[in-house]
């Protein structure tokens, strides 16, 4: 898996507000962001990479979809005529369908024999030839994959991993250039489509760092644009269902990423194509483990931290699914990523992810409050409404929210799942619920990737009482809503 740790952006939370002294400064903020629910439901939103690795602990979870990796060269490892249908373990797939959690399969590596270099991450010989054509071996692949895996429930596929990282960037997962990648991408739609009529083609997670580093045209408006291209393709919805983002560590980036990919879809007449998140930060801090790479130092809170964040903010953008990569951690010596470590127990992300599950569900509207310093985002529920927030930088804030009572009640949480009964109290009129939240922490190498523990207040709808919410920074407030 791709551990792209940001180092080369340390993110300050924004433009600081001047303290100035003065007791109150009204500045009414707009919504920046205001969506209806998604369509595929609470179901379907939340998932993890790996659920097999521990059924029990993903049910606990409550996720209903999982990404599983299907590797062409454990398929295929001699030739095109055989097929080992243990190269996915049965038994992930029992106990998926046995949870009744979905499979999004990741498709990656080329076999030896499939390209002239016998690279992993080669451009498979014959994509120029008609799907039928038996010299295509990357189509006669996806026929034979998605008409063995359709009948058991698996109709989505993320069509290798990273394109975009280049040689001297990071690993390569995928060595042809973004005429390869879309040729790749346009077989794998045109071969699953006639394999199976619910199938569902994703374009790769990207990294997206190494382009900005490069200073390169982002590789997904590269991508559309020679796909848009295609004589053919606009018949065919572009040869894509969805576009995969990977976004690790940094919780501000989840919002810069998917605002800018949706941009390039909307400037290209594609906005209707949903965008699915795939996020996690390692906790490279965790005394309980031997992390090979502390870069980046994130402590096991603020990795819990780091999923609500990631949870809220992909309710915010109109991510349509979020997955957290991964649910236990890998065997080996490499930086941890899991909610689970490898001997069983439990991180706070765990705890996290759980309750922005159970919290979060299917809002009919949300509603993105934007400010240097803090994050606001308001997720209607019907019978409750839900708001999460946090510090963006260094400085500590509070929130105000007021009441129409003195007294109401409400339910306070913290990012590991701890929940408080609170009350709106009056030391000035209206009353008022006060929640003051922690400044985000950097780390050792003075790197700002996790913004402050989150707190998600619940309260239940005011009916005629308009709430007002202030943001409290160094003593100036900002009017919200």
């Amino acid at each position: 898996m791709a551990s792209p740790l940001n180092d080369s952006v340390a993110r300050s939370g924004g433009a600081r507000l001047a303290a100035g002294g003065l007791l109150l400064a009204l500045c009414i903020g707009t919504p920046v962001s205001g969506i209806g629910a998604q369509s595929d439901g609470p179901a379907l939103r939340f998932g993890v990479v790996d659920a097999w690795a521990s059924p029990d602990d993903a049910r606990d979870l409550g996720v209903s979809w999982e990404r599983i990796t299907f590797d062409w060269a454990l398929f295929q490892p001699t030739g095109p005529d055989e097929f080992e249908l243990d190269a996915v373990d049965p038994d992930w797939l029992e106990a998926a369908d046995t949870a009744d959690r979905e499979i999004t399969g990741l498709i990656v590596h080329t076999p030896a024999w499939a390209s002239g270099s016998g690279q992993a991450s080669a451009v498979p010989d014959g994509l120029d030839l008609p799907v039928g054509d038996p010299g295509n071996v990357w189509a006669g692949f996806i026929t034979r994959l998605v008409e063995t895996y359709a009948p058991l429930g698996v109709h989505h596929w993320i069509i290798y991993d990273e394109p975009d990282i280049r040689p001297g960037e990071g690993t390569v997962r995928f060595a042809g250039d973004v005429d390869d990648y879309a040729r790749l991408l346009r077989t794998a739609y045109l071969a699953a489509a006639a394999a199976d009529r619910r199938a569902h083609i994703h374009v790769a997670g990207m990294d997206w760092w190494g382009d900005v580093a490069a200073g390169r045209e982002p590789y997904l408006a590269r991508l559309v644009r020679v796909l848009q291209a295609d004589p053919g393709a606009a018949v065919h919805g572009y040869y894509f269902d969805a576009v995969t983002l990977h976004v690790y560590t940094d919780t501000a980036a989840i919002w810069d990423m998917t605002t800018a990919a949706r941009a390039i879809l909307e400037t290209a007449a594609l906005g209707d194509k949903p965008i699915w998140l795939i996020t996690n930060a390692s906790p490279t801090l965790d005394p309980a483990v031997n992390a090979a790479n502390a870069l980046l130092g994130v402590t096991p809170d603020q990795q819990a931290d780091f999923v609500m964040q990631a949870a809220a903010y992909s309710l915010a953008a109109g991510i349509e699914r979020i997955t957290i990569d991964r649910l236990v951690d890998a065997p080996g010596d490499g930086p941890a990523w899991g909610l689970v470590r490898a001997d069983g127990s439990r991180r706070p992300a765990f705890d996290a992810y759980r309750t922005a599950i159970e919290l979060f569900a299917l809002p009919s509207a949300v509603t993105h409050y934007q400010h240097p310093d803090a994050e606001l985002i308001r997720l209607d529920q019907g019978d409750q409404v839900v708001y999460v927030m946090w510090a963006r930088g260094t400085t500590p804030v509070r929130f105000l929210f007021s009441s129409p009572q003195d007294g109401e009640r409400a339910m306070l949480y913290a990012a590991d799942g701890r929940a408080w009964v609170v009350r709106s109290r009056m030391p000035d009129f209206p009353p008022k619920f006060y929640i003051d939240l922690d400044a985000a922490k950097p780390d050792a190498n003075g790197f700002l990737t996790v913004g402050g523990s989150p707190r998600v207040l619940v309260l239940d709808p005011a009916d005629d009482f308009f709430r007002v919410i202030y943001v409290v920074v160094d003593g100036m407030y900002t009017r919200l809503h």
